[in-house]
């Protein structure tokens, strides 16, 4: 009799047709009872049926998503300069997992891309991540380029060498901080501090203040070079002599030798060794 009186209380909750209506859709009322006759689990119950308590239940998990939804959206645009592919991976990745509100909106090896990208609007980013040492522009020269210009990027300088090598040079380039590129912790932290306006380490400025104290003042010499002077300085850089600079650019000799002779005068010095310390950071231009 139990069973009767069971399946009688389900067809009254359901009606006659056995169909329960339940998220907008219907389902077979056999399949949806919890054991005790006549009830169905909470989660499963007509519309309109929920208890008040039920209700109150369900509001503060329904204001939670909606916050960690608030939480996780991305807030800060970060882009990625590194000559290293791997070291790129591994800051994209760091970022990824350890800061939700972040995205990594570009990576580029080249330190003129950086730059560019940093002063086109559609393009820059929150905050710029720089390596200071790298074989085209050195990250120096890159923070300094885009301080002349703009106090819109917050720049994070990343070394591989002890932060006492770059820190000074790093401040007084425009750069909001400086950390070590192999420690996600403080790396993390950094960029949240110069995305907020801060800064990361003694003796830096904030973007704003960089900015008013580098504004107005010209852009080195390093830009001054076209595409293939500037391609030309990058082999001189790694050691390359005429001929092979050359082959890799596909040119004569003569022509190669004609990109070099122009970069050496527009860098304002007189000897490859001169322009090649200028152009990687070694050596910093004073005029």
């Amino acid at each position: 009799m139990s069973g009767i009186v069971a399946a009688w209380r389900g067809r009254m909750m359901t009606g006659n047709d056995g169909l329960q209506s339940r998220d907008g859709g219907w389902a077979d009322s056999s399949n949806g009872c919890d054991g005790h006759a006549g009830q169905w689990p909470v989660d499963q119950q007509p519309t309109g049926q929920q208890s008040v308590d039920q209700q109150s239940v369900n509001q503060p998990k329904a204001q939670e998503t909606a916050g960690q939804s608030r939480m996780i959206r991305p807030i800060v645009t970060i882009g990625l300069l590194d000559n290293d592919e791997f070291s790129l991976a591994f800051l994209e990745r760091s970022i990824g997992e350890l800061m939700p509100e972040a995205r990594v909106i570009w990576k580029t090896t080249s330190g003129r891309d950086a730059v560019a990208r940093c002063l086109d609007t559609d393009q820059s980013p929150n905050v710029l991540l720089t390596d200071m040492s790298m074989d085209e522009l050195s990250g120096l020269v890159v923070a300094r380029t885009i301080r002349i210009q703009t106090a819109r990027v917050a720049i994070l300088a990343v070394t591989s060498f002890s932060l006492a090598v770059y820190a000074g040079k790093a401040a007084e380039a425009g750069a909001q901080g400086i950390v070590p590129k192999s420690v996600e912790s403080p790396i993390i932290r950094a960029i949240r501090t110069v995305a907020a306006g801060g800064t990361w380490g003694e003796g830096f400025d904030t973007a704003a203040a960089a900015h008013a104290r580098l504004g107005g003042r010209r852009v080195p010499r390093q830009f001054l070079l076209s595409d293939r002077e500037a391609e030309a300085m990058n082999l001189c850089s790694r050691g390359l002599g005429t001929e092979q600079i050359a082959g890799e650019m596909q040119v004569s000799v003569s022509t190669a030798k004609t990109y070099l002779t122009r970069a050496i005068h527009k860098l304002g010095v007189t000897s490859r060794g001169q322009a090649v310390a200028l152009w990687t950071g070694a050596a910093e231009d004073e005029r």
